[in-house]
């Protein structure tokens, strides 16, 4: 706002410019009218305008023409509509808000900035299906829970792209109440079950990813999905014949599945059959079937890693035998997904460097992009990718134990080209990892673009990053351009899109040497893989 005008009446009236002389102006008295004289400069600055500027949102706000005239008005907060940023079940959200300074509410910033930034798991949704549809007073106590993990989320978030300190001890306030207030929640036996305590409890693990700045923030967070698997499963088949149970589910069990990878433990079988127990039932959702189908090779895949780590499963070549398998389906996967989970290989014209001396452009990997269909497909690639580089590391590490050991049936020369072709697709999804994130910062496509100026808008794809990028940077090995550019992609996760762990990720993995060197060595010749060497 401008500096307020210090002239007369009379010449503010006529718009003229006043010369302000007292007590009488110049230009009043040269052209003979009476000069109303001056005004207090301080009531230009302290006016009650709390009632005009009700009426201005009020008026301003989009109202839901489905409802009655006697409902409140809704505020409708809308993503902006690009290909890019959809995802299945995406909805706008609208919600009764109360009139408040949106400056100076950052709780309020905080929650309109988390149900922006973080659609893949649908909070909006949740959040507009339960103020629309009132609370009484245990479902209020789910919804409080909901409103002060989403908030404590948002806070830690722009906490750290802030650098606020007033924000983080907000955030960690807010946090201590969702606590509280969720674990009323978990313990009444009708909210247990809800959308709302489901969501509080996904925030909760997202806020130790954010705010953590530890090595056992992943922990954390896998902890927590333990935690949602179980909620899951007591939900039952009822949430998949809702719309927003469904997405949630969905968006929910992929989170499930990469904590079971992280942690060797076997996915639930519930959470694989349940979408086809009840797919006669299902309504007709534009949902692609590719999810499922993944996550059906994925349990596999982590029920061996749960029979080796339990020592169900010793025999090597046995675990090499599986894991082989397995590696065959998901190759399987990749080569028949449906029309909606494909995507664009794009090649950046000019040069193909890596960006590496241009620390704010993002918009290719060694001049390659990826363009997905939605950012939920792009999700289940880097999924897929980051399981079979698991799947195969654990073929590599069994192959080289039976070479190690003598193993009678295994052929050097067979041995030598396999783990080579091995090396090669596990470098090659890593690079797909890394053609993918141009597209999940937003600035895919782009001559050149600053990451920067879209994080705001991207937030929320951080944590989807973070295991499939640590996967990447271990398989180039430090020194590498792929582990160089891992690198850089952290440190855009932890200091512009505010999320903590991605900062430690940077500590963990700065000096890694990665794993398939020895290959190279082999392939190269200077190295023999005797038994001697193999130890």
């Amino acid at each position: 706002m401008g500096k307020p005008s210090g002239g007369c009446g009379t010449c503010r009236g006529r718009r003229v410019k006043c010369d302000e002389t007292r007590p009488v102006c110049r230009r009043c008295r040269k052209a003979r009218r009476t000069c109303s004289g001056y005004r207090d400069p301080h009531s230009v600055w302290f006016r009650d305008e709390s009632d005009a500027v009700a009426r201005r949102v009020k008026g301003s706000a989009t109202l839901d023409t489905g409802s009655s005239s006697a409902e409140s008005p809704i505020l409708t907060l809308a993503r902006r509509n690009t290909s890019s940023e959809y995802y299945p079940g995406q909805h706008t959200l609208r919600f009764p808000l109360a009139i408040v300074n949106f400056a100076l509410d950052h709780t309020f910033q905080a929650t309109c900035f988390f149900l922006d930034a973080y659609t893949w798991f649908n909070a909006s949704k949740i959040v507009e299906t339960s103020f629309k549809h009132g609370a009484g007073p245990a479902e209020s106590l789910g919804q409080k829970a909901m409103m002060a993990s989403i908030a404590s989320v948002g806070l830690a978030n722009l906490a750290s792209m802030q650098r606020s300190s007033s924000m983080r001890l907000s955030a960690r306030h807010e946090y201590t109440t969702a606590l509280q207030l969720t674990n009323a929640a978990l313990c009444d036996p009708n909210l247990v079950t809800a959308d709302t305590t489901l969501t509080a409890i996904v925030c909760l693990s997202l806020f130790e990813i954010i705010a953590c700045h530890k090595n056992e923030s992943l922990d954390s967070w896998i902890e927590h999905s333990q935690g949602v698997a179980t909620v899951l499963e007591l939900r039952g088949r009822d949430q998949l014949r809702r719309e927003g149970g469904f997405w949630m589910f969905q968006a929910l069990r992929n989170e499930v599945v990469l904590g079971c990878l992280q942690k060797k433990t076997r996915l639930p079988s519930v959470l694989v059959d349940m979408p086809d127990q009840v797919a006669a039932d299902l309504p007709p959702y534009p949902f692609p079937p590719d999810g499922d189908r993944l996550v059906k090779i994925l349990a596999k895949f982590t029920g061996l890693q749960a029979d080796v780590r339990e020592g169900i499963l010793l025999d090597s070549s046995e675990i090499v035998k599986m894991a082989m398998s397995i590696d065959l389906e998901l190759g399987h996967f990749a080569s028949h997904v449906s029309a909606g989970f494909t995507y664009k290989v794009e090649t950046q014209p000019g040069s193909v460097t890596s960006c590496e001396h241009d620390e704010g452009n993002f918009c290719h990997y060694q001049g390659t992009y990826h363009i997905y269909q939605s950012i939920w497909s792009c999700n289940i690639w880097n999924n897929y990718r980051y399981t079979r580089i698991l799947v195969n590391s654990m073929i590599l590490t069994h192959l080289r134990s039976m070479a190690s050991s003598g193993h009678q049936v295994l052929d050097y020369g067979l041995f030598k080209d396999h783990c080579i072709r091995i090396r090669d697709l596990m470098r090659q999804l890593a690079t797909d990892i890394c053609c993918s994130i141009p597209f999940k910062f937003g600035v895919a496509g782009f001559d050149k673009k600053d990451v920067y100026d879209s994080l705001h808008t991207h937030a929320g794809t951080g944590f989807t990053l973070l295991l499939p990028l640590a996967m990447a940077a271990l398989v180039g090995g430090v020194s590498s351009p792929m582990h160089n550019w891992a690198m850089r992609c952290f440190h855009v996760i932890g200091r512009g899109m505010g999320i903590g762990t991605a900062s430690t990720l940077v500590a963990v993995l700065g000096n890694e040497p990665g794993g398939l060197h020895w290959i190279d060595a082999m392939e190269s010749g200077h190295i023999v893989c005797s038994r001697a060497v193999l130890q």
